[in-house]
């Protein structure tokens, strides 16, 4: 689709300077009039002669290189006058960051260069409606519907000049919002979600981490996970059944050691799961009993329903699990030693049941702990399974807000929960669920479930539901949406999945060199420029946009409660005792 250039690139009146050096990134260019005692207004906005931040166009025959101004120095040399008596200006040296090349004849955007501008090639400031034009071009050289275009924020300087995307170039990838606490990151995040709630097929899975994002009042579904307050946003208090844990998320709550625990914590599982799809072979006492019976019935069960038991869908009752690992203690053959019956069970193991002592406790500490009420107690509370079931069935609703604020961390409750869910909607998404309705999962507090795997070092279990979730997700439309205050606490794996960045202020080195190596649209001279934005402002860095743009985020219409404390308020008087 053929796009038009919403100004003249060479405009003669926004001539700045010429390039007196050319190198392989950057050009140097001569300013003979960088501190002008007035700025130069033009259709409302203000052009200086050339400031660190600032875009420009370099002239390139019959293209245009956009570029940054990164550095600014004095030259050795005073300008002279334009005429007598007037103000002297001084000549300054720019160095420029060359970004990408805008093709003048059929007005498209290569990321890149192809070629270099030559010395003496002119500079020109750039209008800020050259700029946006820029930013909504996509890297493929078209413009999307403008009916189906997100509003997220202006530039700063010029802030009645909105920068709009379509909701492809952000998810289509995966996007990540990142930025320091007060760097606006919530606020972007709540602003990302109204303007994709805007759209009538839209649907939004948030994990709320910190309960915040109640204030999206009647735009959310809300339900929450764990008992606390009532929520200002009338959560409803659901469940999660411990039956669509996995073995392994069982054995991460258990912690089995030895090599006794193990396989009895095992075949336990399967043998109660046995026991309620045969209910013939458990008689009345809903347990498998092993000793001293005959195997060959047992064993064809087990064999006929091998792929329902390794799965999540076959029940047990988790309250018969202690007893179950005790009939699990039998020795492998009956009869006597010097006539042993393989054909049947032996008599209890006395020493494999003293070995299971340690496991048979953590398992009733576990289930009867109130941090997993949740998990093995649901009671009467409705299935969060279900929930997820109604809210995708429901095309009314936009965005469903699963709130953890209450979800312990004790247990490692809050991190086999979320990686739970988080599988769930995965083999939703493998079972063709989303492909006429994408879902974008928003994940806040992203640190908190990625990278996280339970266990010592005899056994370690990960939790690797997001982390596949990124890697797989895009082919069966479910993308994510990620933020965090630590990127050098998520995956490798998972940021060269991203392919949007929202990045607000970040000051800490480290993070800032992560997030530079997530991009290759981001290099170090553009990533020093994060320290300094200003709180709510943030850096679109995409493998779909052809430039790195700060933006000013257009504050949502219901800003979450992410308030610290107000000590002055709350320090002035002291409470009654």
């Amino acid at each position: 689709m053929k796009t038009t250039l919403p100004v003249d690139p060479f405009d003669p009146a926004l001539c700045i300077g010429t390039v007196i050096e050319v190198g392989p990134t950057t050009v140097t260019a001569k300013l003979p009039d960088a501190t002008p005692p007035e700025a130069d207004w033009r259709n409302g906005y203000r052009f200086d002669g050339g400031r660190v931040g600032d875009f420009v166009i370099v002239e390139l025959d019959d293209a245009a290189i956009f570029g940054r101004i990164i550095g600014v120095r004095l030259s050795d040399h005073l300008a002279l006058p334009p005429e007598a008596g007037g103000h002297h200006h001084h000549q300054s040296i720019a160095t420029i960051r060359l970004l990408s090349t805008i093709r003048l004849e059929d007005e498209t955007i290569e990321t890149g260069l192809s070629r270099y501008p030559s010395l003496g090639s002119r500079v020109y400031a750039t209008d800020p409606g050259l700029i946006r034009w820029i930013a909504e071009l996509s890297a493929e050289g078209n413009q999307e519907d403008s009916t189906l275009m997100m509003q997220l924020g202006s530039m700063p300087g010029a802030e009645l000049i909105a920068v709009r995307t379509a909701p492809e170039r952000l998810f289509g990838r995966h996007c990540a919002v990142i930025g320091a606490t007060g760097g606006g990151k919530s606020w972007t995040l709540a602003r990302l979600m109204e303007e994709t709630a805007g759209f009538p097929g839209a649907k939004i899975i948030l994990f709320d981490a910190t309960g915040e994002f109640y204030t999206l009042g009647d735009l959310a579904r809300h339900v929450q996970i764990g008992e606390g307050e009532a929520e200002p946003a009338a959560s409803k208090t659901c469940v999660f059944p411990y039956t669509k844990l996995t073995e392994a998320d069982l054995f991460a709550l258990f912690r089995p050691s030895g090599p006794v625990q193990g396989p009895k914590l095992r075949q336990a599982i399967k043998s109660l799961k046995l026991a309620q799809i045969e209910p013939s072979l458990a008689a009345n006492s809903r347990l498998l009993i092993r000793s001293q019976r005959i195997k060959a019935p047992i064993d064809q069960a087990f064999r006929t329903h091998a792929h329902v038991l390794e799965g999540v869908t076959a029940e047990f009752d988790i309250n018969l699990l202690v007893r179950q690992i005790q009939e699990e203690c039998v020795y492998s053959a009956g009869g006597t030693a010097n006539a042993p019956d393989y054909a049947r069970w032996g008599l209890y193991n006395e020493a494999d049941k003293s070995e299971c002592t340690s496991l048979l406790g953590r398992i009733e500490d576990t289930c009867s702990s109130a941090e997993l009420a949740c998990l093995f107690r649901p009671g009467e509370k409705p299935s969060l399974i279900d929930e997820i079931g109604d809210f995708l069935e429901n095309p009314k609703q936009r965005i469903l807000r699963i709130s953890l604020k209450y979800l312990s961390f004790s247990y490692s409750a809050r991190e086999i929960v979320a990686d739970a869910i988080g599988r769930h909607l995965l083999v939703l998404g493998r079972n063709q669920k989303f492909r006429k309705r994408p879902v974008v999962v928003f994940l806040d507090e992203a640190h908190q479930f990625l990278n996280k795997s339970l266990g010592d070092e005899e056994a370690r279990y990960p939790l690797e539901a997001f982390d596949l979730l990124a890697k797989e997700g895009r082919k069966y439309s479910l993308s994510m949406c990620i933020a965090t205050q630590r990127p050098s606490d998520i995956p490798e794996g998972v940021l060269s999945q991203i392919g949007t960045l929202l990045v607000h202020r970040l000051t800490n080195e480290r993070d800032r060199h992560v997030v530079e190596q997530a991009s290759d649209e981001l290099d170090r001279s553009a990533a020093e420029f994060l320290p300094t934005l200003a709180p709510g402002q943030a850096v679109l860095i995409g493998v779909a946009f052809p430039i790195p743009l700060t933006l000013q985020i257009l504050p949502p219409n219901a800003p979450p409660d992410s308030k610290g404390p107000r000590f002055q308020d709350q320090w002035a008087h002291a409470e009654d005792e």
